[in-house]
């Protein structure tokens, strides 16, 4: 399958369907900046790794236990009206983080983002796979990867943003980062405007709250999501500040990085279905994953941030690129009717531990060794590997 061919099957997309990718691209470019430097804003409000820890195991946390009556919820209401009342909850969670740092509003900050995470994921995961099944789960779920990647790349350069501020104004880099946190929170709004617009066509039916008819399905993914989930959250969602603190960098080269990595990554989405096609769909996830561990080993020991950068950006890469099938896979698998509850226990499943390794990954980075997290990351993704294969060769 050819890119060209992936682009001609984004033009047969509908207008529900682009509608909801304008909306992800905008938040894509929130996200990006966004994930640059809320770690480091909260780094220079005088928290150190343990804080940082306990915030996104309170987020995580918070996804877990709600997202499965949540995910239930969308396929018996609107799923539209759900993804726009979850995506005005973490605006607010955005806004009380600015207004203090206090760990009183931190806390509440992480629960809201929580609920709204639980409220939006399965919700807008049904929604979108609803307007893409004509033209194509795969190609649809890769051009989705493909534009998030590209806004999450734009709204990471503007990581330099807080560096200007700092260099031309009289603020520091807390007052900085508290600025630059206006912007994703101002396109948090406007990235509802094309949701409302959507037409849904899903209308929910009545039937058993935990009878589902792809319940094997979802035992098996559920398996392999909360292996890669605790491994994930050992050290994935701390890079940000394992760099900051390792090599002494801030939000710039750090948002710098992670949009290089957007951008080379961008087309590796695209090239993901077809070379599921051609090597056939496990081995089209599995294979990058594994050639993604080696490099992620050797990051601790990089003698610079450069070093580090360079094998960071390929190792995000292959680890990626088998998300949109894994996506596809999934909802393909799963009926029309069921598939936010699917998709929130699959979340669920993932998340839990998630949460839970998050906060571990945190202490360990700040008490024991800086290093260890991304090692034990490595040694669970292994784990990852087989089992998905020996589940679903």
């Amino acid at each position: 399958m050819s890119l060209k061919k992936y682009f001609s099957a984004y033009t047969r997309l509908g207008k529900d369907a682009r509608l909801l990718l304008i909306s992800s691209t905008i938040s894509g470019v929130s996200w990006g900046l966004y994930g640059s430097i809320w770690q480091l804003f909260l780094k220079q409000a005088g928290y150190g790794g343990t804080v940082i820890g306990y915030y996104s195991f309170l987020q995580g946390i918070t996804t877990t236990v709600l997202i499965f009556p949540f995910g239930m919820l969308a396929d018996r209401i609107s799923r539209k009206k759900q993804t726009v009342v979850g995506s005005l909850i973490g605006s607010l969670s955005t806004l009380i983080i600015l207004m203090s740092t206090s760990l009183y509003m931190i806390t509440v900050s992480a629960l809201l983002s929580g609920i709204s995470g639980a409220i939006v994921a399965p919700a807008w995961n049904a929604l979108f796979a609803e307007t893409i099944e004509d033209a194509g789960m795969e190609a649809g779920y890769g051009l989705s990867a493909f534009l998030g990647n590209i806004a999450m790349a734009f709204g990471s350069l503007l990581g330099w943003v807080p560096e200007l501020i700092v260099r031309y104004s009289s603020l520091g880099y807390f007052g900085a980062y508290r600025c630059s946190l206006l912007f994703p929170l101002s396109m948090g709004f406007v990235s509802l405007v094309p949701i409302i617009l959507v037409k849904e066509r899903f209308r929910p039916v009545s039937r058993p709250i935990f009878k589902f008819k792809a319940g094997t399905i979802a035992a098996k993914f559920s398996f392999v999501n909360a292996i890669v989930g605790f491994g994930a959250g050992l050290s994935i969602p701390l890079l940000p500040y394992f760099f900051s603190v390792k090599f002494g960098v801030e939000s710039g080269p750090i948002g710098t990085l992670y949009a290089i990595s957007s951008v080379i990554g961008a087309p590796a989405f695209l090239a993901s279905a077809p070379l599921a096609q051609k090597m056939g769909i496990i081995k089209g996830i599995l294979i990058p994953s594994g050639i993604s561990i080696p490099l992620l080993i050797l990051i601790p020991f990089s003698p610079s941030f450069y070093v580090a950068a360079g094998l960071y950006i390929p190792r995000t890469i292959l680890m990626n690129m088998s998300h949109p099938l894994i996506s596809a896979l999934l909802m393909r698998l799963s009926p029309e009717d069921e598939r936010a509850s699917i998709t929130s226990i699959t979340h669920l499943a993932r998340s839990l531990p998630n949460s839970f390794s998050q906060q571990i990954g945190g202490y360990v980075m700040e008490n024991i060794g800086l290093d260890i997290p991304l090692f034990l990351t490595s040694g669970v993704y292994f784990i990852y590997i087989v089992a998905f294969y020996m589940l679903f060769r």
